[in-house]
């Protein structure tokens, strides 16, 4: 007849139980990793679009600050204040910096 202590019976009990914490580790681990590398690169490609973002948003700010200083010299010259001429020249400048943007733009799309 076999007869089993109970710390014995204890002790298999917890050297089982840690063994299966240890597989659950080592499996929890491997998924962690994966993780952290479909992260990464998200991350980059997020850092991608963002810097592609980034460039084009100042090239509109640009843009859009020489539509703006255009328009103040067309009101200006309406009022009097200035040359008419001049002022259309430099709306003239402002939509056509503008066109060249957008046309670039569509470039750009289209190579992409």
């Amino acid at each position: 007849m076999i007869t089993i202590n109970v710390h014995d019976l204890l002790v298999g009990i917890v050297l089982i139980a840690l063994a299966v914490l240890i597989i659950c580790l080592v499996v929890l681990t491997i998924h962690l990793i994966k993780t952290i590398k479909k992260t990464n690169e998200v991350m980059e490609d997020v850092s991608k679009v963002s810097g592609i973002t980034a460039k084009h948003a100042d090239k509109a700010d640009k843009v859009i600050g020489d539509v703006t200083s255009a328009l103040s010299d067309l009101s200006e010259a309406v009022k009097g204040n200035k040359n008419l001429i001049g002022a259309v020249v430099n709306l003239g400048k402002a939509v056509a910096s503008g066109a060249s943007y957008v046309k670039k733009m569509n470039d750009d799309e289209e190579a992409n």
